[in-house]
């Protein structure tokens, strides 16, 4: 996992390592669907990327208290992204890091139980478990498989259209990109989320890193925590927006007004 370095003494654990990652690799590779159900983020990077290298469906679901998301990652396009601008997001799908441009790192270490594994409401789990194996088996009636198009997003006016035939649909009803469920209100939120060209799990720049690397690339992963975001040009990002702060003129108010 990211953020969790791989002593190099005994080398009997840099190689078991290696094992354990050419096996996750081959049961990947034999198979159709991954599900990601884990208690931390940084543990869903490594089967994201190899999952979108090898062209499998990745669902993912993560627990709040009184909350859920499941999400389908967005499949690696096989041709150019066509159609209008307004149709590329529905089409080229993010995965769980797209939309949070911080990279995976150590989130369990000097962290108490609570913090470590998320504690929810009795129905969450269950909820999020059967949402996602039905997201599943919409995905596989479609034509597109993988590479299904999400719908456009439900509004007050415009409620989503569940017609077969309908992009977005199959068989069974709608393809959603993302559902994040809120138990509190005994409801579900539609959400499209683009990928996005410096994400840390499935920009062509870490996709190509793992294709020509392979456990060298995931090795500098692990070890180094800031090497995704150099390596996808996070860092610059960052730079460009720190810089752009300093630039700004705060004023300052004299009679301690916020207003």
């Amino acid at each position: 996992m990211p953020g969790h370095p791989i002593p190099s003494s005994p080398p009997s654990i840099l190689e078991d390592t290696k094992k354990q990652v050419q096996k996750l690799e081959k049961l990947i590779e034999e198979h159709d669907v991954v599900y990601l159900l884990m208690d931390s983020r940084e543990s869903r990077w490594l089967p994201t990327v190899i999952g979108r290298a090898k062209g499998k469906l990745i669902l993912n679901a993560a627990l709040g208290f009184d909350t859920f998301l499941v999400m389908r990652h967005g499949a690696r396009p096989d041709k150019p992204i066509t159609g209008e601008p307004t149709d590329g997001p529905r089409r080229d799908l993010g995965c769980y890091y797209c939309n949070d441009i911080v990279a995976p790192a150590d989130s369990l270490t000097d962290r108490t139980l609570d913090q470590m594994c998320t504690v929810t409401r009795p129905g969450i789990a269950s909820m999020a478990a059967s949402t996602a194996v039905e997201l599943m088996m919409s995905v596989l009636q479609h034509p597109e498989g993988i590479h299904a198009p999400a719908p456009k997003p439900p509004s007050a006016t415009t409620p989503a259209s569940v017609e077969e035939g309908e992009e977005g649909t199959s068989v069974l009803g709608l393809i959603p990109h993302q559902l994040r469920g809120y138990l509190a209100q005994f409801r579900n939120l539609h959400i499209v989320g683009a990928a996005y060209d410096k994400c840390t799990g499935c920009s062509e720049t870490v996709l190509k890193a793992y294709e020509t690397q392979g456990f060298d690339f995931m090795l500098k992963a692990f070890n180094d925590p800031k090497y995704l975001e150099q390596l996808t040009g996070l860092d610059k990002l960052f730079e460009e927006g720190e810089k752009a702060l300093e630039d700004v003129e705060w004023a300052e108010e004299e009679d301690g007004d916020d207003f």
